[in-house]
């Protein structure tokens, strides 16, 4: 028989009013919500930089800062954006245009994700269970 321990309290953490300040902040909000976080068999690598004139077109946008702020949800509330947040910011000081799409992706992922929160448990013994994806052959960059 498997014991079972008494919850005596427990807290709910929601960022949703940031999620929706993230989106409208970044002109997001009125993208579709999308299911999946990440293209699916998508290869970012440094090698998808971009020309001279699309250069000019991004830089009025804040690819660091926007980067930023999944970052906060990752370590707040979503884990789950870990690994495409950190993977994004390998490419911050030359993004190209697939890693920009990559992160339009995203946050029309987060979009979709704005009801989530995470339940904290006062009184349970934490079991922490962690999954590794080694992948190295699909790093174009250091594999």
């Amino acid at each position: 028989m498997e014991k079972v321990e008494k919850v005596e309290k427990e807290i709910w953490v929601s960022q949703r009013a940031y999620i929706i300040q993230m989106l409208e902040k970044f002109g997001m909000s009125k993208y579709k919500p999308r299911l999946i976080l990440l293209f699916i068999k998508i290869s970012l690598s440094s090698n998808d930089r971009l020309e001279i004139a699309e250069k000019k077109k991004m830089k009025n946008i804040s690819y660091c800062k926007i980067l930023g702020s999944p970052m906060w949800l990752q370590m707040a509330t979503q884990p789950n954006l870990s690994f495409v947040v950190n993977l994004l910011f390998c490419f911050v000081y030359n993004p190209g245009k697939a890693h920009w799409k990559a992160i339009k992706h995203m946050l029309t992922y987060i979009k979709e994700t704005i009801n989530y929160e995470i339940t904290y448990y006062h009184g349970l013994s934490l079991q922490p269970i962690g999954f590794v994806d080694s992948d190295y052959a699909n790093n174009y960059d250091t594999r």
